[in-house]
């Protein structure tokens, strides 16, 4: 059974756009946001287990040079 998760992305100013691009060509990328406050972006995701979610966490969008910090919150 998949798991989902939402991952608030904080952006270097004025990049938003372009991480929003990038991460929208990821499969498991569910669904994009732009919002205020604290964080510029949040994601949907979804995976096999919430190992993989940390894994593409780490291996994918945190290589991510105008991503600043990520939180990641599973959904139970």
């Amino acid at each position: 059974m998949a798991v989902q998760a939402y991952i608030l992305l904080q952006i270097q100013v004025g990049k938003a756009q372009n991480v929003k691009k990038e991460l929208a060509l990821y499969s498991w990328v569910i669904r994009i946001d732009r919002v205020m406050g604290p964080f510029d972006l949040i994601l949907l995701v979804e995976a096999e287990d919430n190992q993989e979610i940390g894994e593409r966490l780490l291996k994918e969008i945190q290589k991510i040079h105008e991503v600043k910090s990520t939180l990641t919150c599973p959904i139970i």
